[in-house]
């Protein structure tokens, strides 16, 4: 690994520039959003794709709204910054060529973003691969389980990548590149960002988490629209970006049934991809809310015990354990009704706002067979998973019931007391 340290260490030497002749010269801008697209893996040409639909979507823009894209795509050029603005790119500036999912690299995108275009407020949206909270180890090392990233290391497009980075990892890197100046909003632009670990971890580095507790389509967020709403200055601005993007695939999935399907042509239907933005001022009283309601169902938590998952909507898979459940979902129908009721006023705090769906696309075909299952009403989702230890992930590489245990969240929940 010391060749990938010493590539980081070298990461914004810069090896060329192409300058606008009329550089941004305002101090302080209204916001300033840094898309960062981990795209050295199979989703590559889906980045060309996105950052057209970027440029296109930057026209909207005005002077004082900064953004600022780090790309790093495979085939192709060395890593880059630049400023999309009226539809293109100026300031591009190529740097060394690096891994994406390495924490230090995100750390300096940031910290490029906060000194070359200072701003009242800013925003992070990660573009690539995810898998929830699922945790390795805290460093770059191939990672068999995988969080967030997926970077082959080798400027290649094959597969989904070897290296991943950890979410405490992240959240790291984003205090240390934003000098402890907390972000509007990080927004995952990839599979199952939508988890309760992932929020919790983020929680004192940004105002909102945005993302899907699920998997999203390789094409991504419709760019085009939601670029402007990432800038609204308007308190709920997480509902023009959540309701743009919800509302794309909705009538992608009604009008392309021969191009978006699961099991049969037309299953995807009158459905779209579950979204959820989520209030980090309001997470840690969820934490100890759900500690609190936790403990009165000790019994049925612990190994032996009899928690009932059977019709609960889950949001993900990997490899055939399924995982990432509606923790809403699931704690309602395994609680007393007085319990819940106290705990569901703390989770409706932190919820600042989601849209609900009992199916989307999805790569397993288990997962799509299982969901033609859910018919679970609004009031019973809450678009926000939750990881619940089982014995079927003791045989997980790394046992999940004990990486969970690295994760902030399980400072207070700690799964330790349930024997796991």
């Amino acid at each position: 690994m010391k060749q990938f340290l010493t590539i980081s260490i070298l990461l914004f030497s810069l090896v060329g520039c192409s300058h606008n002749d009329d550089p941004y010269e305002d101090p302080i801008a209204e916001r300033s959003v840094l898309v960062y697209v981990s795209g050295e893996n199979n989703l590559t040409l889906f980045a060309t794709d996105d950052i057209n639909e970027m440029k296109k979507g930057s026209r909207s823009l005005n002077d004082r709204q900064n953004l600022i894209v780090y790309v790093d795509q495979a085939d192709t050029i060395p890593p880059f910054f630049a400023r999309i603005k009226d539809g293109q790119y100026v300031d591009s500036v190529s740097v060394k060529e690096s891994i994406t999912a390495d924490p230090a690299v995100l750390e300096e995108a940031l910290r490029y973003m906060r000194t070359n275009y200072p701003a009242k407020s800013y925003g992070l949206l990660l573009w690539g691969h995810a898998s929830g909270w699922l945790i390795h180890k805290d460093s770059v090392d191939y990672a068999k389980s995988r969080a967030y990233g997926g970077d082959t290391g080798n400027g290649s497009s094959g597969g989904a990548g070897k290296y991943w980075m950890n979410i405490p990892s992240m959240a790291r890197a984003v205090a240390n590149g934003m000098g402890g100046t907390p972000l509007k909003f990080v927004m995952g632009d990839c599979c199952s960002f939508g988890c309760v670990e992932v929020a919790y971890e983020l929680r004192k580095v940004t105002e909102y988490m945005i993302g899907s507790p699920a998997e999203v389509p390789d094409e991504g967020a419709p760019f085009d629209l939601i670029i402007p709403k990432l800038f609204s200055q308007s308190e709920d601005f997480y509902k023009g970006v959540i309701d743009q993007y919800y509302n794309f695939y909705l009538d992608a999935f009604n009008n392309q049934p021969n191009h978006y399907w699961n099991i049969t042509r037309g299953d995807l239907q009158g459905y779209s991809v579950p979204l959820v933005a989520v209030r980090s001022s309001e997470l840690e009283n969820l934490a100890t809310a759900t500690d609190e309601l936790l403990s009165t169902i000790y019994d049925r938590l612990t190994p032996t015990g009899d928690m009932d998952y059977s019709d609960r909507i889950f949001y993900a898979m990997n490899g055939s354990h399924k995982y990432s459940y509606d923790m809403l979902n699931v704690l309602k129908k395994n609680t007393q009704t007085a319990a819940f009721n106290t705990w569901e006023t703390a989770f409706w705090k932190a919820i600042a706002y989601r849209k609900t769906s009992n199916r989307w696309l999805s790569a397993y075909r288990a997962l799509g067979n299982d969901m033609l299952s859910f018919d679970a009403p609004e009031s019973d989702c809450g678009v926000l998973s939750m990881f619940f230890p089982m014995n079927v992930y003791q045989s997980t590489s790394p046992n999940w019931n004990l990486s969970i245990h690295k994760l902030q969240w399980n400072n207070v929940i700690q799964w330790q007391q349930y024997d796991w």
